[in-house]
């Protein structure tokens, strides 16, 4: 019974942060005004995903906040500052360069934009405390203390959740045809040609994502598989994590904001933290254990 409200209150805070995410829409795509307008530790806003916060449109450039292409003519009002012709002026449109970085985003489908950025954070989280169930089981201290509400059942839900939100990391990206984005980007390592983002962090989230589902599936059937085989499978478990750090680090766009690229950094060096000091435990435990067997022989 207690597992089965932890799965629906993990569904719940999931869904609560979604909406919430979604709501505040805080936009990693400001590069031009930062140090011309001062937010007094506001949030940035940029509601029509050109580039240009909500406030620098108004007090700066005189866009329209609302709309990604005031002048009409087809090129994004970010794109136009930082190639420095005029957002307002339809006869002077940017360079063929500034359209290449700013065409990724679509004012027409922002929900794609918001879901991939959304599904990616949860995502990170549900592999964050899959990773973190797994080594705290094995550590003496952590072990104290989630033991007594730690199940296999309830670690491997976690783990699927992780493979689910990941998917849709990934492919909800294909529904925005501005994007361009296809099947082969999504679901094939080292074969993007994608400008939007570096296609080696890419693929490492790609092979981290398949590794996952690789991971999960086997600790479903784990009852079924050799016992050795099934540990030193998931002995890929900090691999995985690696893969997706950097894949999250280097690609992320919300890593910029400072809150979400701290919390990142800080769940994963403490990961890392736990991961050692488990190594240190065991690798203490085996020598007590050899150093008993020597007396014991001798």
């Amino acid at each position: 019974m207690i597992f089965k409200i932890m799965k629906n209150f993990l569904v719940i805070i999931f869904v609560f942060f979604a909406v919430i995410f979604f709501a505040v829409k805080t936009s990693a795509q400001e590069k031009t005004i930062t140090s011309v307008v001062d937010y007094k530790g506001e949030v940035i806003v940029d509601s029509d995903l050109d580039g240009l916060t909500d406030k620098g449109e108004v007090q700066v450039y005189g866009t329209d906040p609302g709309k990604a292409d005031t002048d009409g003519d087809g090129i994004l009002d970010g794109a136009e500052v930082l190639s420095g012709t005029d957002p307002l002026n339809q006869n002077n449109p940017g360079t063929a360069k500034s359209k290449e970085i700013f065409s990724g985003i679509n004012p027409d489908a922002p929900w794609v934009w918001y879901a991939a950025r959304v599904a990616g954070i949860l995502a990170f989280i549900s592999l964050w405390l899959t990773v973190f169930l797994g080594l705290s089981i094995r550590n003496p201290i952590l072990k104290k203390i989630i033991e007594p509400v730690y199940s296999l059942d309830f670690h491997c839900f976690v783990a699927a959740l992780a493979v689910l939100w990941a998917l849709v990391h990934g492919t909800v990206l294909i529904f925005d045809p501005k994007l361009g984005f296809h099947l082969k980007d999504v679901f094939l390592p080292f074969v993007s040609q994608t400008t939007l983002v570096e296609p080696k962090y890419l693929a490492l989230g790609i092979v981290a994502f398949y590794m996952m589902a690789v991971l999960t599936v086997t600790s479903y059937l784990r009852s079924h598989l050799n016992h050795k085989f099934w540990r030193v499978l998931h002995f890929l478990n900090p691999i995985v994590f690696l893969f997706v750090v950097v894949h999250g680090y280097m690609n992320g766009t919300d890593m910029k904001n400072f809150y979400v690229g701290s919390a990142f950094l800080f769940s994963s060096f403490l990961l890392v933290l736990i991961y050692l000091s488990s190594l240190i435990f065991s690798v203490v435990r085996k020598f007590k254990k050899s150093s008993e067997e020597n007396n014991y022989s001798a």
